[in-house]
């Protein structure tokens, strides 16, 4: 992978991620509250309870996950603790 296509999938991947946080409420009106999500170009491309059925699914689909945004979907006024 050249220099420019790394820049370009690190640019994609921070775009995913903001559409994501931009677009929680609206992904929890979906159905997708407690569920983890995997984003591709600002869409989900897979979602599931369990982590590793997602990393399954999108890896039989030829993507590779470590490229993708994969979070999971808190349903409204979770609050975390760290």
């Amino acid at each position: 992978m050249s220099e420019q296509d790394l820049v370009s999938e690190m640019k994609r991947f921070e775009e995913d991620s903001k559409w994501l946080r931009d677009n929680e409420n609206i992904l929890r009106i979906k159905g997708l509250s407690g569920k983890f999500v995997a984003v591709k170009n600002k869409q989900i491309i897979a979602s599931n309870k369990d982590v590793n059925i997602l990393v399954k699914y999108v890896e039989e689909k030829g993507e590779n996950p470590a490229c993708l945004v994969i979070e999971f979907v808190y349903p409204e006024g979770t609050v975390i603790l760290l």
